[in-house]
């Protein structure tokens, strides 16, 4: 119900939202919902898995003078200009110091600019703190609704 409100009803002001739980709970698949709905409403959104955003953020920065740094870079600015960014799979891509520093820039840059965000993980918080450090699990907790998927991975269950 928190997802078809927040997709609803979006607009700058719109909560964060951090969707956690197992492997296949419906995370992305609510996700992928959300954007629908809210880029029917006339709203700018980029839906990209963690790895790939962060993939991006590296390329921007050290092939800047390439074909595929420039177009990294015109993805970075999407990503951090854009009306709701959705963060699918966060903490499935390869961890790297950068991948830490591009994790808070992320998180940082759009709580400062009003630009809302949607993040999946199958990470608890603990692991989120260890794995991109206090400062990003801070503003994840304090300014993010989170809510926690249960349940049985629908994968398993559609093999039975």
């Amino acid at each position: 119900q928190v997802c078809r409100t927040f997709a609803q009803t979006f607009r700058p002001g719109t909560m964060n939202l951090l969707l956690q739980g197992g492997t296949g709970l419906g995370k992305t698949y609510l996700s992928a919902c959300i954007a629908r709905v809210v880029a029917g409403a006339g709203y700018a959104v980029a839906y990209e898995t963690a790895a790939s955003a962060l993939d991006a953020f590296e390329c921007a920065k050290f092939q800047r003078s390439s074909a595929d740094g420039e177009a990294a870079a015109q993805r970075v600015e999407q990503y951090l200009g854009c009306d709701l960014m959705i963060l699918d799979d966060l903490g499935t891509e390869l961890m790297t110091s950068f991948v830490h520093s591009a994790m808070y820039q992320i998180v940082n840059t759009r709580l400062i600019t009003g630009k809302k965000t949607v993040i999946s993980t199958n990470l608890s918080p603990d692991e989120l703190g260890r794995r991109y450090g206090a400062p990003v699990l801070s503003r994840l907790q304090g300014e993010y609704q989170m809510l926690l998927f249960f349940g049985e991975d629908i994968r398993r269950q559609k093999r039975k």
